[in-house]
C-alpha cells in the first residue's frame, strides 16, 4: 500500500486545485462578469439574410463544436446593420468573409491574420500558411473589395488602412490570450464609428477551457469602463459605440442572475482561439 500513496496524494492535490480554480472563476465571474443582451434585443424579425452559408473550414458554431448558432447571430446582425467597412481580426481559412461577402456584399472587409513566423500568443487554434489564409472567401469568388493583412494584432498599424471613426463592424476573433484581447479592443475601438458594433468571439460566463481568457480580458475592460456585455445563448461578447439606450429597448439581465444559468454551459470543442 505504502507506494500508491504518493499517487492517491497527487491525485487529490490535483482534484483540489482544480476546485480552487474553478471556484476562482466563479468567484471573479460573479463580481465582474458581464452584463447579458438578448439577441432579439438587438436584432429585428425582419429583414434577415436568406442565403445558405459556406460551411467550407468554418469554425464557428453551429458548423463546429457546439449547438448554438454564433454565426447565423453574425450574419443577421451583419445584415440588418448594412456596414460599409467591416474590420476582422483573425481571418484563419476566411469562412466567416466568404459569408460577410453575401451577407454585405457592398461592404468592404479588411481582414488580418499572422503568418508562422509573426505568431507570439498562445491560444491559438492553428497555424496556418499564407495560402491557406483567407482560401475560402478567395476559392469562392469573394476576394474583391477584400483586404487582406498579413500580421500580428500587436504590430498592426490599423491607421495606414482605416480612419478614425469609420469601422461599422469588428470582429476581434485572434489570439485569444486575455493581453492580446485587451489590446486588440483597445486598438480597435477609436476606428469604429459612433453606433458601431466590436464582437468578440469565444467569450462565455463559464470561462472554461478556451473560453476564459476572452472573457477575462472583457471584465477588465469593462473594468476601465467599456459597456462590454455578453449576448445570451451565444459565445458573442459586443461593444456598442455610444449610449446603448439610443439602439432603443436593448435590455439585459445582470450578469449574478446569468452566472446561475450558466453555471452547467461547457463547449464541447477543444480550442479554438486566434485565427
Amino acid at each position: 500500500m505504502t507506494p500508491l500513496l504518493p499517487t492517491r496524494l497527487r491525485r487529490t492535490v490535483a482534484r483540489s486545485r482544480r476546485s480552487v480554480r474553478r471556484l476562482t472563476r466563479l468567484l471573479e465571474a460573479w463580481r465582474y462578469g458581464l452584463p447579458e443582451v438578448r439577441p432579439d434585443s438587438l436584432l429585428r424579425e425582419e429583414p434577415k439574410p436568406r442565403f445558405k452559408p459556406i460551411i467550407d473550414s468554418c469554425y464557428m458554431p453551429p458548423h463546429r463544436g457546439s449547438s448554438h448558432d454564433d454565426l447565423g447571430f453574425l450574419l443577421t446582425l451583419a445584415y440588418q446593420l448594412g456596414p460599409t467597412l467591416i474590420l476582422e481580426l483573425g481571418t484563419a481559412y476566411g469562412n466567416t468573409v466568404a459569408n460577410l461577402r453575401l451577407a454585405c456584399p457592398t461592404a468592404r472587409i479588411i481582414t488580418v491574420n499572422a503568418l508562422p513566423e509573426q505568431i507570439s500568443g498562445q491560444q491559438i487554434t492553428e497555424v496556418l500558411e499564407q495560402e491557406d489564409i483567407g482560401r475560402v472567401y478567395r476559392d469562392a469568388g469573394h476576394a474583391r473589395g477584400v483586404t487582406q493583412i498579413f500580421a500580428n494584432t500587436l504590430d498592426l498599424a490599423l491607421a495606414e488602412y482605416a480612419d478614425p471613426n469609420s469601422i461599422d463592424m469588428a470582429i476581434i476573433d485572434a489570439c485569444h490570450d486575455t493581453d492580446f484581447v485587451r489590446h486588440d479592443f483597445q486598438l480597435v475601438a477609436p476606428f469604429v464609428r459612433r453606433g458601431g458594433f466590436v464582437l468578440l468571439h469565444d467569450t462565455h460566463p463559464s470561462m472554461e477551457r478556451h473560453l476564459g481568457s476572452s472573457y477575462r480580458a472583457c471584465m477588465a475592460l469593462r473594468r476601465e469602463g467599456h459597456d462590454i456585455r455578453h449576448v445570451r445563448d451565444t459565445w458573442w461578447a459586443l461593444w456598442k459605440k455610444g449610449d446603448y439606450v439610443e439602439a432603443g429597448s436593448l435590455s439585459f439581465q445582470s450578469h449574478r442572475r446569468v452566472a446561475k444559468r450558466n453555471k452547467a454551459a461547457t463547449p464541447s470543442r477543444s480550442t479554438n482561439s486566434s485565427k
